[in-house]
């Protein structure tokens, strides 16, 4: 056994510059899409939402033009580790600063009355077209009002809670497309505000063992138009401050810009420096149609990354997976599944990305099962093959296993140990440290003892170099401006892409497959 200290990844900026945290780097040199002329200097924006909420938002949206001081400092959120695969086989980390993302997920934290640690906490520069990030939001008036009295009715009627979800989604999507068809332009992203009754009343439930969210109806809804203008779902109790666990305001405008800027113009906060461009990093995991806890019925979800972070999403056909006759909860693909889902990817990805790779990563949250292990999920070679089929024999591929782990590693410190702390097991196997003590901040920004991932990889490259672009990839989150996540891009977002997709209607067999959709 060996450990060893993996330093920080660098992140590029405009002008070639270099660092490790995103908020620093922007605030010294700008987006990285600003240097290589793909930047956008405007944001149009519409939104839908009651005549009161429309004007909150607005008033709200122009706090960001402006300067925000940092008025809190944080005990952020621990990152947490799921191991209980039986309801989402994918495990989760939440996000080391709590990501705030508008639409009702829980944030941590904690005022301590201390100094404020600016590094962590920087106060926000303004977002505008003179400060560092050389753009700004513009609304030319084409938004669409929704008679309060529409939602009032449906909330007030006899119908059962889930025609009501039912009734509400159809009503945000038909206003999405009326704001479409009579916009004197095309705006870049669409806001959907959604009201304090209509959250509480519907916002989430379960009816019998299913479990039914609005937030997820609506976007799969909205998404199912295939008008390819993204949406931003915004609660009313985020405007006007009264949602509970909020950030501080400095913290949202950081993360609200940076993903409003990668989400609408397609550009590039940030790049990752010390990442092969001729490869194609894959993240497979897998959801249930419906989250009814006896359903069997599941898909796979593919997401392809290249080195500057631009995310595809495929999802593949359903099948059908029972635990009782596995023994394993975590489902596995047959040969034929699993060749045709890579070979799919990696032929849109050529296409959309105009590239190429020479190497092929994947990630997956399980064990790769060959015919030995199991004859009939034979995964393994279906992946291999449909890799050589695509790019040929001579193609480089790494198959890695990620999981969540129980080992510990002890500091003589009052501190954890060091984000970046691995343990080297063998040639093919390691335990990596994606949390714990980060030097730049001189403090480690987790409430609970951080957990190492567990990772093993079937391929050429060494298992110190498939962990260094771990790391790497744990920075290229750009639905916030977080310092870092605890897994790698590839798997974060899946259970989030996954609640969506669920929703969609049986007859979408395609749904959009660029990630910023689904933010």
């Amino acid at each position: 056994m060996e450990i060893q200290y993996l330093k920080e990844p660098l992140i590029e900026f405009a002008e070639d510059f270099l660092c490790e945290d995103p908020k620093k780097g922007i605030e010294a040199m700008g987006f990285y899409s600003i240097s290589n002329k793909s930047h956008k200097s405007q944001i149009q924006y519409s939104v839908i939402g009651t005549k009161k909420q429309i004007s909150d938002y607005k008033n709200w949206i122009e706090k960001f033009s402006n300067p925000i001081e940092s008025t809190i400092n944080y005990k952020l959120s621990s990152l947490k580790v799921n191991t209980d695969d039986s309801d989402d086989e994918t495990l989760e980390i939440e996000s080391f600063f709590g990501e705030e993302d508008f639409e009702g997920n829980y944030i941590e934290d904690l005022d301590s009355g201390d100094i404020i640690n600016k590094k962590a906490n920087p106060d926000f520069p303004g977002f505008n077209s003179d400060s560092c990030f050389q753009c700004e939001f513009l609304n030319d008036g084409d938004d669409y009002v929704i008679n309060s009295k529409n939602i009032t009715e449906i909330l007030d009627s006899d119908k059962k809670q889930i025609q009501k979800l039912i009734d509400i989604s159809e009503l945000y999507t038909k206003c999405y497309l009326e704001l479409i068809e009579n916009s004197t332009g095309r705006p870049d992203i669409i806001i959907v505000l959604i009201g304090k009754d209509v959250f509480k009343k519907i916002g989430a439930f379960t009816l019998g063992n299913v479990f039914h969210n609005l937030r997820r109806k609506v976007k799969a809804d909205i998404l199912a138009t295939d008008k390819n203008i993204p949406i931003q779902i915004i609660l009313e109790e985020t405007i006007d401050g009264t949602k509970k666990s909020l950030q501080d305001l400095s913290m949202i405008a950081w993360n609200y810009c940076v993903a409003q800027y990668y989400k609408t113009a397609n550009c590039t906060p940030w790049t990752i420096k010390d990442i092969d461009a001729d490869t194609c990093y894959l993240g497979i995991s897998f959801h249930k149609i419906n989250e009814n806890g006896n359903n069997h019925l599941r898909s796979s979800i593919a997401q392809a990354f290249n080195k500057d972070g631009k995310g595809l999403v495929f999802t593949g056909k359903q099948f059908e997976w029972r635990s009782e006759k596995t023994r394993v909860s975590t489902p596995h693909l047959k040969y034929d599944y699993a060749k045709e889902l890579i070979i799919n990817v990696l032929n849109q990805y050529k296409l959309i990305n105009k590239h190429t790779p020479k190497r092929v990563v994947i990630h997956k949250t399980s064990d790769f099962w060959d015919a030995y292990i199991n004859s009939d999920y034979n995964e393994l070679d279906g992946i291999i093959d449909g890799i050589k089929e695509v790019l040929g024999d001579n193609v480089e591929y790494d198959l890695v296993t990620i999981k969540s782990s129980q080992l510990r590693l002890l500091r003589n410190s009052d501190y954890p140990v060091l984000r970046g702390t691995l343990l080297k097991v063998s040639n093919e196997k390691a335990y990596l440290y994606t949390n714990g003590f980060i030097p730049y901040y001189d403090t480690y920004p987790g409430a609970y003892v951080p957990m190492p991932l567990s990772i093993e990889n079937i391929g050429e490259t060494p298992i110190v170099d498939i962990c260094k672009e771990i790391l790497a990839l744990t920075k290229m989150n750009f639905n916030n401006c977080s310092y870092c996540d605890g897994l790698p891009i590839t798997i974060q977002f899946s259970k989030k892409v996954g609640e969506i997709i669920q929703y969609f209607p049986k007859d979408i067999e395609n749904p959009p497959n660029k990630y910023f959709f689904y933010m």
